[in-house]
C-alpha cells in the first residue's frame, strides 16, 4: 500500500480533521502537502457532503442538507517542479471505500433546497443507502437490485490562476443577472430546478490551512478570498466537479496548469454512478481513497485546444482505464427534444435526455418499483447515456440504456400485459420526506 498523504476519519466533522480539507477554488488556498514526480501516495477524502448524510432510514438529512458547505475536497497538493502552462498526468492507480466505511447513499433534494434534473416531477427529498461489499452494492431501500461499482472521484481538479478565476465570475454571474428577464436562457423554463449558477459565497466556505467560516466571517483577510473564491458546483476548465464515471483504475487525466505546483485537489467520491447523475445527489455518495502518481509534460498545456476567447479555454482530457462492470444485454430507452407540455424545441439534447430519463422511469415504475425508487436508480446504477442524434432537425435524440442484469427479474416488454401483472413484486422502501419546510442547516455548527 502506498504512504498515506492526506488521511481522512469520516466520523469527524470537515473542520476538525487533522489535515484541513476546502470547498471552494481559489488560488490563495495554501497546499497542504506535496509530491514529487512519478511519487506513488494515497489520497483519503470525506463524503461530499462532510457527513451531513447518515446512514439511516429517514431522508430528513437530504432534505435540510446545507449545501453552502459542499464539496469537500483534500487538498491542494503541490506537484515539485510544476509551472505555469505544463500539463499535470495524473494516473489512478486504485481506488475503494475506507474501512469501517463501506456504505454510501443516494438522494434527491428537496424542490426549494437543491432540486434536481427532475425537481418539476420529484420536488420531494428522497435517499437511498447502499451497503458496499468488495465491488458490488445493494440497497435495502431499493431491493431486488444488485450491480458492480465503478469507484471514481466526482470531483479533481488544479487551482485556477485569478484571471481565469475571474473568468468564470464573471461569466457565471452574468448568466444569474439573466434570471427573471427576457434573456433568461429558455432551458430554465423546462427544469424547474436550480438557481442558474452558485456564486462566491463566504457563509459555508471552508479554504483550507486559511481556516473555516465558522470561526472567520469577522476576519477581512480571509473575508476577502472567500468573497471571490468559487463554489465546486461544475465543472469548469481546471477540471473540478466533472462527475465522469469512468475516471476509475488505470485511467489517466491531463489536467492543464494553471498556478505554479498546479495545486491539485479531489473529493466526492463515488461507489458508482450514471450517466447525467441525474437526482444531483444522484451517485452512490461514499468516503474513499484514491491511489495516484502525478508527472509533468513541461508545456503541455499547449496540447489542449482553446476554444473560446482566452487562452485559458481549455479544459482536461483523459484516457478511460481498462476496468469497468460488463454487461451483455440492455434495454434502451429514447428521448427526443420535445419537452412534456409538448412543445417543440431545436436539437436541445437537453430536453432529449430528460425526456428518454422520464421513459426509463414510467417504464419501470410498471415492475414494482416507486417512480421515486427508479429516479434514483437511474443516478447511481452503471446505465449509459448517449447523445445519439444531434444533426437532424428540430429533434436531438438521446438515448439511456439500462443494464439488465442488476435486475432480480425480467423488466423486458412480457408477451402479455398479464404476464407482467403476474411477475410483479411491489417495492416499496425508498426514504421519502414531505413537500415543503426544508430548513437548510447543518446541526454541527452549532456544537
Amino acid at each position: 500500500m502506498p504512504p498515506t498523504l492526506i488521511s481522512v476519519d469520516p466520523k469527524k466533522k470537515p473542520w476538525e480533521q487533522e489535515t484541513p480539507l476546502h470547498n471552494r477554488w481559489h488560488p490563495a488556498i495554501p497546499p497542504v502537502a506535496s509530491v514529487k514526480e512519478g511519487q506513488v501516495f494515497r489520497v483519503e477524502c470525506v463524503d461530499w457532503t462532510g457527513g451531513q448524510i447518515q446512514n439511516n432510514d429517514s431522508s430528513d438529512d437530504v432534505k435540510n442538507v446545507d449545501l453552502s458547505q459542499v464539496h469537500y475536497l483534500s487538498g491542494p497538493i503541490a506537484v515539485e517542479g510544476a509551472e505555469v502552462g505544463d500539463l499535470l498526468k495524473v494516473e489512478f492507480l486504485n481506488l475503494g471505500t475506507l474501512d469501517g466505511d463501506e456504505w454510501g447513499f443516494t438522494g434527491s433534494f428537496a424542490k426549494e433546497n437543491g432540486g434536481g434534473f427532475l425537481t418539476d416531477h420529484f420536488p420531494c427529498a428522497s435517499k437511498a443507502c447502499w451497503d458496499l461489499e468488495g465491488i458490488y452494492c445493494s440497497s435495502r431501500h431499493i431491493p431486488g437490485v444488485r450491480f458492480a461499482g465503478l469507484i471514481h472521484p466526482g470531483l479533481i481538479g488544479t487551482a485556477p490562476s485569478m484571471e481565469l478565476l475571474k473568468m468564470w465570475n464573471d461569466r457565471e454571474a452574468k448568466l444569474v443577472s439573466e434570471e427573471g428577464t427576457p434573456e433568461e436562457k429558455t432551458l430554465c423554463g423546462c427544469l424547474h430546478t436550480r438557481p442558474l449558477a452558485c456564486l462566491p459565497e463566504p457563509t459555508g466556505a471552508m479554504l483550507g490551512k486559511l481556516g473555516h467560516f465558522k470561526s472567520n466571517l469577522d476576519n477581512a483577510d480571509w473575508l476577502e478570498v472567500a468573497k471571490e473564491a468559487a463554489r465546486t458546483v461544475p465543472g469548469r476548465e481546471n477540471g473540478g466537479n466533472c462527475d465522469i464515471k469512468n475516471l476509475s483504475r488505470g485511467s489517466t487525466v491531463y489536467f492543464p496548469v494553471f498556478v505554479d505546483g498546479a495545486n491539485l485537489s479531489m473529493g466526492d467520491m463515488h461507489f458508482s454512478q450514471g450517466d447525467g447523475e441525474v437526482s444531483f445527489c444522484g451517485a452512490i455518495e461514499m468516503s474513499g481513497f484514491l491511489d495516484l502518481k502525478c508527472s509533468l509534460i513541461k508545456g503541455g498545456m499547449k496540447l489542449l485546444p482553446a476554444v473560446g476567447p482566452s487562452p485559458l479555454s481549455v479544459n482536461p482530457i483523459f484516457e478511460i482505464g481498462p476496468l469497468e462492470p460488463r454487461y451483455s444485454e440492455w434495454l434502451v430507452f429514447e428521448g427526443i427534444s420535445v419537452d412534456e407540455q409538448g412543445n417543440q424545441h431545436y436539437l436541445d439534447a437537453t430536453i432529449a435526455y430528460k425526456r428518454a430519463v422520464l421513459n426509463c422511469i414510467k417504464y419501470l415504475s410498471q415492475f414494482g418499483y416507486t417512480e421515486e425508487q427508479v429516479y434514483l436508480l437511474l443516478s447511481c446504477c452503471p446505465c449509459e447515456g448517449r447523445i445519439s442524434g444531434i444533426v437532424d432537425v428540430p429533434n436531438a435524440v438521446a438515448t439511456l440504456a439500462i443494464p439488465l442484469a442488476i435486475f432480480d427479474q425480467d423488466v423486458r416488454p412480457p408477451s402479455t400485459l398479464e404476464g407482467l401483472a403476474s411477475g410483479v413484486k411491489v417495492r416499496r422502501n425508498v426514504c421519502m420526506s414531505s413537500e415543503g419546510g426544508a430548513m437548510p442547516k447543518d446541526p454541527r455548527l452549532d456544537e
